[in-house]
């Protein structure tokens, strides 16, 4: 079945990437009791590159982190490789896809949604057909909105020091990774606390205060 072919009607078969098995599971079992095709599942980079050569399915849902080995969009990238007009659906923990370092340009024709949109079944059954929509029309990508987040407005560089303030990078070592002095650093760091209304006092931890905004975002503030 070609993706250019299918409509809202039309039921396109699935491979669903996923280490977590029991999330795997789940989703296999529900869009399975909504009459998708489930050709295969996969718990990791291997498989699921196996089962594509094998199957090549209409829609790969695939989240980004895969554990140790090639990523999400490792094994995307092959997979375009081999069919460009297969349909990609990133499910992953991150609550805005800046913080999932999926390239721009590969993101422009896939379609994305965090985890906890699963449950959520309708909505996460749209996303599988704006994935099909994306690839399958090449202009769709210049009228694709951006998809809404508490942090929109933040730019491409405040996520990117947002990331080394969370890995415990001292000012200086963050000025040195970004290539800066350690006054445009701190300058830099104390906007970015501005934008998102953490202030420095005696009673705030500010770099503590930041790094859990990155983790929620991030998916990682378990």
């Amino acid at each position: 079945m070609s993706t250019q072919n299918l409509s809202i009607d039309s039921k396109p078969k699935l491979l669903l990437v996923e280490n977590d098995k029991t999330l795997l599971t789940m989703m296999s079992n529900a869009l399975s009791a909504k009459g998708f095709g489930i050709v295969g599942t996969a718990i990791n980079a291997n498989t699921a590159l196996e089962y594509f050569s094998r199957i090549m399915p209409d829609v790969v849902i695939i989240d980004v982190g895969l554990g140790s080995g090639p990523t999400g969009v490792d094994v995307v990238n092959t997979m375009r490789a081999k069919n460009p007009k297969v349909a990609v659906l990133f499910c992953t923990a991150f609550g805005d896809p800046r913080f999932a370092n999926i390239p721009a340009r590969l993101l422009s024709n896939c379609a994305y949604v965090p985890k906890d949109t699963v449950t959520k079944l309708d909505t996460f059954i749209q996303k599988i057909y704006e994935a099909i929509h994306l690839v399958s029309n090449p202009e769709a990508d210049k009228k694709k909105k951006s998809i809404p987040t508490a942090l929109e407005f933040l730019n491409g560089s405040d996520i990117q020091l947002l990331k080394l303030i969370s890995e415990g990078m001292s000012n200086k070592q963050i000025a040195e990774e970004k290539k800066i002095t350690v006054k445009s650093c701190e300058n830099a760091i104390s906007r970015l606390a501005k934008k998102l209304e953490v202030p420095r006092d005696e009673s705030t931890n500010q770099r503590v205060k930041l790094t859990k905004i990155y983790l929620e975002f991030s998916g990682k503030d378990t």
